[in-house]
């Protein structure tokens, strides 16, 4: 039970791929050079953070992991490498289930449609290989900077169809910075659209102290309490199974008190958010005015190891560093508590 609910519910898939997999990939798609490149200056970004400054890590140092992105992008060419891809991330997780996810988009000549099938594939393949003994699901990533109302209603169909029901779930994410193609009322509705589609839905929020975030972030939760007031009320936090929030580093007292009394689960990526400067190490968590115990809404996840350098593990140790345990709950007792929280099925 201990290693069956060891969980990652928040995993992006190009920024999951491990060092061995990315060599691999470059070699067959003879791009060694930008292996290379990737490789040195993944060294130096994680040489350069081992540390948090008291005021945080400088512009450059940040800058860096922009550019990490870019060459894993340079190195993912076509759709065999999505669906190999997708099969390594979870051969290389210390989790034992997983919810990986990937925004589509048209590679190599291919359709968007064609890379949902390709990253398909890799998670049924996972199922089939005996070798693997781990679960793994998938999320369609919409980005809010890229997409719209109708990128959502394709995404939630083509989950709705997915075959052995391998995609669980939406992913609302994208550059909290750049200018938004999706934001205020077509974010709501695509909220309440996925839900009242029996979709589940992950959504990144709090990630830039901006006007517009806010904003956006208002007009989420509002969907979500008025999508809360239309359910039967079953003893069950509708919630759990349902909704995730991906950080939450900025929010208005109201938007914190908002969100613990809906009771909406906090997905937790601890290293992102100190190697973003968005937790200084010697302060509370900014998630902890929200809440503030383990015994809470709470959910680990790693967001991009391969940037960032946050593993299952370490990930999960920091977490217990920055939250309360008032209940005193074993490893165990906290993974078993955690794994409600997995997109239902």
């Amino acid at each position: 039970m201990f290693e069956k609910n060891k969980s990652d519910l928040h995993c992006h898939l190009n920024g999951s791929f491990s060092l061995e997999f990315l060599k691999q990939l470059a070699e067959k798609n003879e791009c060694m050079d930008v292996y290379a490149t990737y490789e040195k200056l993944r060294q130096e970004y994680l040489e350069a953070t081992k540390e948090q400054p008291s005021s945080g890590y400088p512009k450059k140092i940040i800058d860096m992991i922009w550019g990490l992105f870019g060459l894993i992008h340079k190195m993912v060419q076509d759709l065999d490498d999505i669906t190999q891809g997708t099969i390594a991330v979870v051969k290389n997780s210390q989790a034992k289930y997983l919810e990986i996810r990937t925004t589509p988009k048209a590679i190599s000549g291919k359709s968007r449609d064609d890379y949902i099938d390709a990253f398909e594939a890799g998670l049924n393949a996972t199922k089939i290989d005996a070798t693997i003994n781990k679960t793994a699901y998938g999320l369609l990533s919409l980005d809010r900077t890229l997409h719209s109302v109708e990128d959502a209603a394709d995404f939630i169909q083509r989950i709705l169809i997915s075959p052995n029901k391998v995609l669980v779930g939406l992913d609302v994410s994208g550059n909290p910075l750049g200018k938004r193609t999706l934001f205020g009322k077509d974010l709501a509705t695509v909220v309440t659209m996925a839900l009242e589609s029996n979709v589940n839905i992950a959504i990144h929020m709090g990630e830039s102290n901006t006007d517009i975030e806010k904003q956006d972030t208002d007009a989420v939760l509002n969907a979500l309490e008025q999508w809360k007031q239309k359910q039967p009320n079953a003893g069950k936090n509708p919630f759990f199974g349902r909704v995730r929030l991906g950080h939450c580093i900025y929010l208005t007292q109201e938007q914190q008190e908002k969100i613990h009394t809906l009771g909406l689960p906090i997905e937790v990526c601890p290293t992102c958010h100190k190697k973003l400067n968005w937790h200084f190490e010697e302060t509370p968590h900014p998630v902890a005015s929200v809440y503030s115990d383990i015994n809470q809404n709470l959910v680990v996840g790693t967001d991009d190891d391969a940037i960032f350098g946050g593993s299952m593990d370490n990930e999960f140790n920091d977490f217990l560093r920055f939250f309360k345990n008032g209940n005193n709950l074993s490893r165990k007792e906290l993974k078993t508590h955690q794994s409600q929280f997995r997109f239902e099925m």
